[in-house]
């Protein structure tokens, strides 16, 4: 990162002195982390961030309430942030990939590490501009932190110790869990989001978007938190109230089509079609395909077995009766994500047609049953939710989040996936180096002691540079200890003192 944003290389790619650092991108990215220091560490400060007023709404200049943000999560806090300067796409890549356009899905990704690397890359750009101050040309510096970077990754190595090797690795995953959640200890219940992030991991591996949902709810108490072996509908219902509202050992069929193949509704007659009616009888005869269509298909679904059917469109009301009256619980109406939730949760396969129904494409479910999501008496309408629990082998699991909206109920579910993700990263799923290295600035100190040993072999100006890198790893730890309300400059030399 501080490769991309110290230098700025001239048009031609001629002498190395033609690189330039802009005082103006030091001054910003500074300013950025100068905003995030407070946010590190087990002692972090929430931050409010509130947008430019707009006196085009006719409210007087003053933003309004909902477009404020509360949060001490770094990605949040960098992506809120009104960053007009032209430095900040870059530094908005420590976040992750820029989408075109409304795209990005929530869980897709996870961010962590963001506060310290930002912070680590405001100091870097500190020590670098002391450098430049001094008369040490760009090249210079840079070639130093390229040092101290290969520096860094040798001593990460050094003391990456995988979690198996541990007496017990259970407690090594919650302690990682814990350390995610470090500034995000919601209801003081830090253990309890790291025992339900172990759990998940334990049963999806790495989280995505498909295999780990967070599902927050106005009622209850946050205590009362669970994770759900399954999968949880926020917004859905039963098609009909002649529906069983719970079933137990349920056999799920899930229609995910597009149109009329997305679930139980006639055929579109298509405006090209024409009928030729030879008798009064005849448009009688037509509907009497589309009823025995619609027999045929519910008969089928029913002799199978299935008791549950989630469809991502609609279910008419000749299918919904045709249901009811088979006992058979019908959901319809579900996103295209929640419905692959769904179908990774049970094990099913998803249909395209429902007219293609075979025993092979269902999932199962010990109980799937439709709950009160916020009961509260003075609504004209309960909201409700569809859990779907109990599964055997679920490939994808939610944490019911109780007694959280709004803000705080975004901050819990960024903390919950960053806790997951942490885990799994520990773990080394999907390809990542498994292990950890110790914390508390530990791996920092050690960083920055390795860096000077290795400056002392360099006898030009390149040796500053790679003590400005040391300088500036012992920064964060610093800060740290600043959060902690101690003087940084005496934890500093007391934690020296004890290597």
């Amino acid at each position: 990162m501080a490769g991309d944003v110290v230098p700025r290389a001239s048009a031609s790619d001629g002498d190395a002195d033609d690189i330039v650092f802009p005082d103006a991108n030091i001054v910003a990215v500074r300013a950025v982390a100068g905003a995030l220091e407070s946010s590190l560490g087990p002692s972090a400060r929430d931050k409010l961030i509130v947008p430019l007023a707009d006196d085009e709404g006719g409210s007087g200049g003053r933003p309004a309430f909902e477009d404020t943000v509360v949060t001490g999560d770094g990605a949040t806090i960098l992506e809120a942030l009104p960053m007009q300067h032209p430095v900040a796409p870059v530094l908005r890549r420590v976040v992750g990939p820029e989408r075109p356009g409304d795209t990005e899905v929530l869980g897709a990704d996870i961010h962590d590490g963001v506060t310290s690397t930002v912070v680590l890359v405001g100091a870097l750009l500190s020590e670098a501009q002391g450098l430049l101050d001094l008369g040490a040309p760009p090249h210079t510096v840079m070639t130093g932190y390229q040092v101290g970077l290969e520096t860094a990754l040798d001593v990460l190595e050094a003391h990456l110790r995988p979690v198996s090797s541990f007496p017990d690795p259970s407690a090594v995953d919650r302690a990682v869990a814990a350390s995610a959640l470090t500034g995000n200890d919601l209801g003081g219940l830090r253990e309890t989001w790291a025992r339900l992030a172990v759990e998940a991991v334990d049963l999806v591996g790495m989280p995505d978007e498909v295999t780990f949902a967070v599902r927050p709810i106005r009622d209850g108490a946050v205590a009362d938190s669970r994770l759900v072996r399954g999968a949880v509908l926020p917004r859905s219902k039963r098609a009909n109230n002649a529906m069983p509202r719970r079933v137990e050992d349920a056999t799920v069929l899930v229609i995910g089509g597009f149109d009329d193949h997305g679930g139980l509704i006639d055929p579109k007659v298509r405006d090209a079609i024409s009928l030729d009616l030879d008798t009064p009888y005849a448009v009688a005869d037509f509907e009497a395909l589309w009823r025995e269509r619609r027999e045929r298909i519910v008969e089928r679904i029913d002799a199978t077995g299935v008791d549950v059917v989630v469809t991502r469109t609609g279910i008419s009301k000749a299918f919904q009766h045709l249901l009811a009256v088979r006992g058979i619980l019908g959901v319809r109406g579900v996103n295209h994500l929640t419905i692959r939730q769904v179908a990774a949760a049970t094990g099913a396969r998803i249909v395209k047609d429902p007219e293609d129904v075979d025993p092979a494409y269902f999932g199962s479910a010990g109980l799937v049953e439709e709950r009160l999501r916020e009961p509260r008496k003075q609504r004209r309408k309960r909201r409700r939710m569809v859990v779907f629990e109990g599964c055997a082998e679920p490939r994808s699991v939610a944490v019911l989040l109780r007694g959280v909206s709004g803000n705080v109920a975004a901050q819990a579910e960024t903390a919950l996936r960053k806790a997951a993700h942490a885990v799994a990263s520990a773990r080394g799923e999907r390809g990542r180096q498994p292990g950890v290295v110790p914390g508390g600035g530990a791996t920092e100190l050690a960083i920055a002691e390795r860096a000077r040993d290795v400056a002392v072999r360099h006898d030009s100006k390149v040796q500053l540079a790679v003590e400005g890198f040391a300088d500036a790893a012992d920064s964060v730890v610093g800060t740290l200890a600043r959060n902690a309300g101690a003087d940084p400059l005496t934890a500093l030399a007391d934690l020296r003192a004890t290597r």
